[in-house]
């Protein structure tokens, strides 16, 4: 089961994540954070992290003590 928390309404829960509806179960809102296990993930969705990582830039702006 996938976790919801609805900033419009306050609502938080459990749902079963469906990939075309990104609203909340309660109220309707768009507003709305989902916290998914990597197995409720949609394997295209998967691959888009994983290549958008691959491809990120370290984050090496802030300088260490050996510098």
């Amino acid at each position: 089961m996938a976790r919801f928390r609805c900033r419009a309404c306050g609502q938080e829960g459990e749902f079963t994540y469906d990939p075309t509806r990104h609203e909340c179960p309660r109220c309707g809102s768009p507003d709305v954070q989902f916290a998914l296990g990597i197995d409720e993930m949609p394997e295209e969705l998967i691959d888009r992290i994983v290549q958008a990582l691959s491809q990120a830039k370290p984050l090496d702006d802030h300088p260490t003590d050996e510098d």
